[in-house]
């Protein structure tokens, strides 16, 4: 039985760790890249750097360090994924030279001048700004940056407009590899749109959308998929034993619950879309979360599986009306229904990642945690086994 915690990115002396991404490799690596926000905790922080670690089978976890920063621009990062054809791990994220604020609208004139700031501020240093790809196949050791471009999606919005959706994975969870059906292979990223400006809760969710972004050329080219339910922002997505698709999402109504998905042509459009009656939110906007389905065949040992379960399927969020109780809720028939549930950390904690290795046989959940305030300590990382979790 195995259980180990440590904060592997610790907050201070102007370092702010938020908005974890972990994914396992074929060869028991655990990759860990998250933000740092730096001198302020706030989402419209204007200097963000995003910091990696890293922990080899048998060693310990690296000293993080910052991958991509600029001083005075946001670098934030996306979400992670493995592509195991290739034995490629890639992160996706956003230089943003001139900061923008979430909520309130913006008129033509001053977008104008924000673009035009931002392409002075990138001219100045010979940077290129927007989206980018970092990918690494040697194990870590080193990193190359190229465009991350998006196909956008045609899509009518509620009011009757067509719009072009793109997408951002900021926020959302790690991707996943395609096993099954004709787009074995495909990698896919939960990510997030909208159709237009909010300047409150209820422009908010009369504007935002999950979505994906697929890659059939092992991340050279990504499309938008289109979009989940209205009023949702940030998911996550699991591969079932079908070949179907099921997204997870946060969603803006106030009501503790998670918003659930299907798509049957691999992530490309999501239909029959529903609540989950068994998992709990934060009642005031939602929050992060992880969604893991393992194969029985992917797991190191599946004897602690009922035997006729055809994989495993976890579920990790602050279980609680408020963001505190991080929590793994565990389904054998690919989240139709869920077995069970246990704590890993009762107190204040946020966002998280989750990911597994059949060659360690262990879990790394990496997850927000704090004092005062559910991240104001950073970003730790707790490991486990099957017995554990079921014990």
């Amino acid at each position: 039985m195995v259980f180990e915690e440590s904060l592997l990115f610790a907050s201070g002396a102007g370092s702010n760790y938020r908005i974890p991404s972990v994914v396992a490799d074929a060869h028991g690596t655990f990759y860990a890249f998250c933000n740092d926000r730096r001198g302020t905790l706030s989402d419209a922080a204007p200097e963000v750097f995003l910091a990696f670690s890293r922990k080899k089978p048998g060693g310990e976890w690296e000293t993080p360090r910052p991958l991509v920063g600029i001083p005075e621009w946001a670098c934030s990062m996306g979400s992670a994924v493995y592509d195991r054809i290739t034995d490629t791990v890639m992160c996706c994220g956003e230089k943003i030279p001139v900061q923008r604020r979430e909520f309130g609208h913006y008129s033509a004139d001053e977008l104008e001048k924000i673009r035009e700031e931002a392409d002075r501020r990138s001219k100045a240093l010979g940077i290129r700004y927007g989206r980018f790809l970092l990918s690494t196949s040697d194990g870590g050791e080193s990193f190359a940056e190229s465009p991350h471009e998006i196909e956008p999606r045609e899509f009518v919005h509620r009011d009757g407009r067509t719009v072009l959706l793109g997408g951002s994975c900021h926020g959302s969870a790690h991707g996943i590899q395609l096993r099954h059906g004709p787009h074995a292979g495909r990698l896919l990223c939960p990510s997030r749109t909208q159709a237009g400006q909010y300047a409150s809760w209820d422009e908010l969710r009369a504007n935002t959308y999950n979505n994906a972004l697929w890659s059939d050329d092992h991340g050279k080219t990504w499309h938008a998929s289109s979009p989940v339910q209205l009023g949702t922002g940030e998911g996550t997505l699991i591969e079932r034993a079908d070949g179907t698709i099921l997204y997870n999402s946060r969603a803006y109504f106030r009501d503790g619950l998670r918003y659930l998905a299907l798509s049957r042509d691999s992530g490309e459009s999501w239909g029959d879309f529903r609540a989950d009656g068994f998992l709990r939110e934060e009642t005031f906007c939602g929050c992060n979360a992880s969604f893991l389905r393992i194969e029985r065949d992917e797991l190191a040992d599946d004897s602690l599986l009922p035997g006729s379960a055809d994989g495993l399927t976890l579920f990790v969020n602050p279980r609680s009306e408020k963001r505190e109780n991080m929590t793994v809720c565990w389904s054998f028939d690919g989240g139709e229904s869920w077995a069970g549930e246990k704590t890993v950390f009762p107190g204040l904690c946020s966002y998280s990642s989750l990911d597994y290795s059949k060659e360690l046989d262990r879990f790394v959940l990496l997850y927000e945690c704090g004092e005062e305030d559910p991240c104001d300590g950073g970003v730790a990382a707790a490991e486990f086994d099957l017995a554990w979790l079921f014990s």
